[in-house]
């Protein structure tokens, strides 16, 4: 019986240790994370930093480069400016039409709208008259 004793003492000293290991590694492991957490963002942010800066080098320069082609090419300012006056009237025509199709869609709903109203009182009326009608022919019978 004593030795059945001490093997549950020894699995349950085993289990205790073990817990108490894990739960030191479970947060060490947690602590890792959250300095790992708090290192990305700084790294994610250093990022688009560097990514924000680039690009605002970058556009200098073209502007810099596209200026300069067009002091050597000044056929490339004019296609340029064909191209956004193009633009700005495709555009313009795109959203006139747009408001036009808007109100033709609109008159047209109305006009069905209207239509449906005439004839819905159109067959009332005549659902009415019918009825009177069988009413006054059973009172004559």
């Amino acid at each position: 019986m004593d030795f059945i004793k001490t093997l549950a003492y020894a699995g349950l000293g085993l289990a205790a240790e073990t817990n108490e290991k894990v739960k030191g590694k479970f947060e060490a492991l947690v602590e890792s994370g959250r300095k790992a957490d708090t290192d990305g963002k700084n790294i994610v942010g250093d990022f688009f930093k560097t990514v924000d800066s680039t690009k605002e080098d970058f556009e200098t320069e073209f502007n810099k480069n596209k200026e300069k082609l067009e002091e050597k090419f000044p056929i490339i300012k004019e296609l340029e400016e064909k191209f956004n006056k193009t633009k700005d009237d495709v555009t313009s025509k795109v959203n006139e039409t747009k408001a036009e199709m808007t109100e033709k869609a609109k008159e047209a709903k109305n006009d069905f709208t209207s239509k449906v109203k005439e004839t819905k009182e159109d067959i009332t009326k005549k659902v009415s008259n019918l009825t009177n009608s069988n009413k006054e022919a059973n009172v004559a019978e």
